[in-house]
This record gives structure tokens, sequence and C-alpha cells, in this order.
């Protein structure tokens, strides 16, 4: 009966060793509405609703990648999405005060002749009382995109 044990054991952990750990970076580009930019951070102001408005992910040698099982946070809260397009997550600042916050997204990576790797970022959001607030010469209220460099380390 031990043996039964060891090779149900062994099969999963064979299996892991078999996949090769020649992961090559990612660069991981979040599109979000309802904002602005400037430097690394996303801007918004009171009152304006925030959207995920597209994920992408393109591995830096051209090598198939994919994600799956992404979740969206706003300061460590899920945020609730469509379930048909879990990429539909938003949420209003009406009622949140000025301030810097994190919008995270977790999930998985999918990498042709390489491990599943779990990944985790996060993109500062800063909302601001009013228009006046945001940073000079930062562009109006719409779509803006940022990107970070996932990699293997």
């Amino acid at each position: 009966m031990k043996k039964i044990y060891y090779l149900l054991f062994l099969l999963p952990l064979s299996f892991l060793m078999a996949c090769s750990d020649d992961f090559t970076p990612v660069d991981m580009t979040v599109t979000l509405n309802g904002v602005t930019t400037s430097g690394e951070s996303f801007y918004t102001v009171e009152g304006e609703d925030v959207s995920v408005e597209n994920l992408e992910v393109k591995s830096i040698d051209g090598k198939p990648t994919a994600y799956s099982n992404v979740l969206f946070y706003f300061n460590g809260v899920p945020l609730m999405g469509n379930p048909e397009n879990p990429l539909a997550a938003g949420f209003s600042t009406e009622d949140i005060p000025a301030g810097t916050y994190t919008l995270s997204i977790t999930g998985s990576l999918l990498q042709e002749d390489a491990s599943l790797k779990a990944f985790a970022v996060n993109y500062p959001l800063v909302i601001v009382s009013s228009q006046d607030d945001l940073p000079a010469g930062a562009p109006e209220i719409g779509s803006y995109s940022q990107t970070i460099r996932i990699s293997n380390k």
C-alpha cells in the first residue's frame, strides 16, 4: 500500500520536474478608463468611475504567453467583474477620500515550454479632490495604459 502512496506522490512531482523553467520575461500592460497618468501613477478625481479596459501580456522574445485566473483589487478589496468578461472590473470613487491607493492584479501566466507562474503587480492610483489637484501637464481624464515587466526572478 505504501508503494501506491509513493507513486501518487511522485507522479505529480515528476510532471512538475518535466516542465522547463525557461520562462522569459513578459510586459504586462493594463489600460484603465476614467483616469489620467503622470509618472508611474494613475490619477483620478473624486466621483469618477474607474474601470479596467484591457489587460495584455507579451513575451519579450515572442514566446506564446497567456494569463488566467486574473483578479483585481482596490486597496486589498476584490473588485467584482462580469463573470463572462473578468476584465470588466470597475468601481466608483464617489465616497472614497482623496489619497494614494493601490490597484493590484493577480493571476497566473502560462507560457509555452515553461512552468506556470503566479504574478501579483501593483499600480499606484491617486484620487484627488478636484481637477485642479491633478499634476501639472497631466492629460485629460480618459483611457491610459501602463506597462510593468514581469521576470522569472
